[in-house]
């Protein structure tokens, strides 16, 4: 059997032993939370299954540790970690004084984000291993074999050569410029790497991020990437054969003509101030605009989900089917149409007073509607969120 110890139970399973052994005797798996405590004693607590240490700052001795399958250590002062070789889980965030981390090969998950260690070599069979923000760290070439690796912000890192075989691998704000040898990785962040320049080999990976990559221009190869994300990647212009993208994201570009997107999936818009002609896109099924110059959206009453947030929309009435809408910060009046819309978020649309037909909507937020004059109306509303003040 399996329990979950609260916090005061937790203390209890520490400091009684003989409440300790009637839980231990009784149960299989065992789950204890003793973070942010003044502990320093962790000898009795190898039986238990999962263990939340986190900003115990007195602990310095974890060798008894060594048979937990969930571990949690952030942000203590241990230094030597050689004991947890076998634990499943492990998080080390923040560990600042552990360096040595050869102990730790056999780690099915583990997280060392923020930490000051340099040489990760042995680490090649950890199926899920975060460094973020390991500014130590300057050669990778012996985690090919890691499933998921997250190396965010280890700016040391240029040769990611060695990583074609990596299933989920984070680059973001890397200074990595050599890209070509990742085109086997399933799913690629390369946010904020603004060093690279030539992504024509990662046409086969399934979901790229390239958001603020200012540095491409030609993304003519990313035509059969499944979710691609290209915002705010101020060089590239010519985007005409990404018609047929499932997940878009072009946020923030200057696109004069939308109508080749009209099979994309979802697609983001957001801060493109040059369109106004989205009629193309009546048949997408997720659709962002926040942050457009689009006043018609009369085409656009089959689209699933649709965010207009930000946007200069005043007449809404073709959109009484959507499922899920977002009008927060626009100047819409009449929202008598949008009764059977699922979730709408009307959040600081200061012009709307009568929301009398909104009784039948699943989710409303009304937040910052300062002018409705009502909501005795509402109460079939499962989810609503009021304004302050109310004019009653």
């Amino acid at each position: 059997m399996d329990i979950v110890l609260d916090k005061e139970a937790s203390l209890m399973f520490y400091e009684d032993i003989t409440y300790r052994n009637k839980i231990l005797s009784t149960y299989t798996k065992i789950t204890v939370d003793l973070s942010n405590t003044k502990i320093t004693d962790v000898s009795a607590l190898g039986g238990v299954h999962t263990l939340d240490l986190r900003y115990c700052t007195q602990i310095t001795d974890v060798s008894a540790l060594g048979g937990v399958h969930t571990l949690d250590l952030t942000f203590t002062r241990i230094t030597n970690v050689s004991a947890l070789g076998n634990v499943h889980t492990l998080n080390l965030t923040y560990c600042k004084n552990v360096r040595d981390v050869s102990a730790l090969g056999n780690v099915v998950d583990l997280n060392l984000s923020d930490t000051k260690i340099t040489d990760v070599s042995a680490l090649g069979n950890v199926y899920s291993l975060n460094l973020s923000s390991c500014k130590g760290v300057t050669d990778v070439s012996a985690l090919g074999n890691v499933h998921t690796l997250d190396l965010r912000y280890c700016t040391q890192i240029t040769d990611v050569s060695a990583l074609d075989n990596v299933y989920a691998l984070n680059l973001k704000s890397c200074k990595v410029t050599d890209v070509g040898m990742l085109g086997g990785v399933h799913t690629l962040n390369l946010e904020l790497c603004e060093n690279v320049t030539d992504v024509s080999m990662l046409g086969s990976v399934h979901t790229l991020n390239l958001n603020v990559c200012t540095g491409i221009t030609d993304v003519s190869a990313l035509s059969r990437v499944h979710t691609l994300n290209l915002g705010a990647c101020e060089g590239v212009t010519d985007i005409s054969m990404l018609g047929n993208v499932y997940d878009l994201d072009l946020a923030d570009l200057l696109i004069p003509d939308v109508s080749i997107f009209s099979r994309v999936h979802k697609l983001v818009l957001e801060g493109c101030k040059n369109i106004s002609d989205v009629s193309a896109l009546r048949n997408v099924h997720v659709l962002n605009l926040s942050s457009t110059d689009v006043t018609d959206v009369s085409a656009l009453g089959k689209v699933h989900t649709l965010d207009l947030s930000f946007t200069d929309v005043i007449d809404v009435s073709a959109l009484g089917k959507v499922h899920t809408l977002n009008l927060a910060k626009t100047n819409v009046t009449n929202v008598s149409m949008l009764g059977g819309v699922h979730t709408l978020d009307l959040r600081y649309c200061t012009q709307i007073t009568d929301v009398s037909a909104l009784g039948r909507v699943h989710t409303l937020n009304l937040e910052g509607c300062k002018n409705i004059t009502g909501v005795s109306m509402l109460g079939g509303v499962s989810r609503l969120t009021l304004p302050k003040i109310i004019n009653l």
